[in-house]
């Protein structure tokens, strides 16, 4: 799963450029540890010619039929397996893919009671493209746009740390991803639990439990990194 996850500016900015290739625009503000429900910036395309643009949306997926803004069922982060299947999210999956980027995500083992955070980023790319979908709520008197982040099973590289994984996508595929003409076998092929860039894993503070800790004390490292492939 993604419960977690930061965004530091630069070097993610660098990101939106690979992907989109453009070279200005893009903002983003440094936040060290997002949590479900805050707003976070998506990168979709904008209209028909493919002009990318990057907006806020609310990390928790609000389906357009539903009756408005709820977290009685998790809707941050949406299975790979059910894209096709579940009413929330095979619409979007069809006509509202989008990007999350991220500069690196947190996961936490269970040893006994405890509960560890993990640090998990890329070990030289400069974020991850996470693979999302959005919706758009409208109520009487306000429009909600929000996402979701999708989720894979995890490679047995990954299965240290929890069996389920973000699915990041290279920069090719993100904007294959995005667009609405990619056929459905290759959409199907970047769902799969690959690690495709190399990642680094790394011990850090528990001061990242707490979702009120915004500050770079949740990236401190308390060991030595690991590194995936």
């Amino acid at each position: 799963m993604c419960g977690r996850f930061n965004i530091i500016d630069d070097p993610l900015t660098r990101l939106l450029i690979d992907i989109t290739g453009q070279g200005q625009g893009w903002t983003l503000k440094t936040e060290y540890n997002i949590a479900p429900t805050q707003f976070v910036p998506v990168l979709t395309f904008a209209d028909e010619d493919s002009t990318w643009a990057l907006n806020p949306m609310r990390w928790w997926l609000t389906p357009h039929w539903s009756p408005g803004p709820s977290t009685k069922y998790s809707m941050f982060n949406a299975k790979s397996e059910t894209l096709t299947t579940s009413r929330a999210y095979r619409e979007p999956f069809v006509n509202r893919r989008c990007v999350i980027p991220a500069s690196g995500y947190y996961e936490w083992k269970k040893e006994g009671d405890l509960k560890l955070p993990f640090y998990i980023e890329p070990d030289e790319a400069p974020g991850f493209a996470f693979a999302g979908l959005w919706d758009r709520w409208r109520g009487e008197d306000q429009v909600i746009d929000s996402c979701t982040i999708i989720t894979a099973a995890a490679p047995d590289s990954m299965k240290f740390i929890h069996n389920r994984i973000p699915v990041h996508l290279t920069t090719e595929q993100a904007q294959h991803w995005v667009s609405n003409v990619t056929p459905d076998a290759e959409l199907k092929e970047m769902l799969q639990p690959e690690i495709r860039t190399s990642i680094c894993v790394t011990p850090v503070a528990t001061v990242v439990n707490n979702a009120r800790n915004k500050d770079e004390r949740c990236v401190e490292p308390l060991g030595d990194s690991i590194r995936v492939h």
